[in-house]
């Protein structure tokens, strides 16, 4: 693997690192945009420093993955309606 020019590694360190304070304190007070938007504003980032191109970027989505989760978003959603959550088993003492 043959690592990137300095500047490149660089931006998209910076990129990676606003990623993570959005992903790991999502409700930052001056930017509250969440988990989901800091991934987004990471991965437009990386495409606006030119880390990676735009072809490169589209090429890395794998809708499989989104399908599988999308899914399991919405027989999440339905179980809650259900109030399958309240039900739960008892936990081992």
């Amino acid at each position: 693997m043959v690592l990137g020019s300095f500047k490149k590694v660089v931006l998209g360190s910076v990129a990676l690192a606003i990623f993570w304070i959005l992903a790991v304190f999502p409700a930052v007070p001056f930017l509250p945009i969440g988990r989901t938007g800091g991934s987004i504003l990471g991965a437009m980032l990386m495409v606006i420093f030119k880390v990676i191109t735009p072809e490169q970027a589209y090429s890395a989505i794998n809708l499989s993955v989104l399908g599988l989760l999308f899914g399991t978003m919405v027989v999440s959603i339905y179980l809650e309606i259900a109030d399958m959550f309240k039900y739960r088993t008892p936990v081992f003492n």
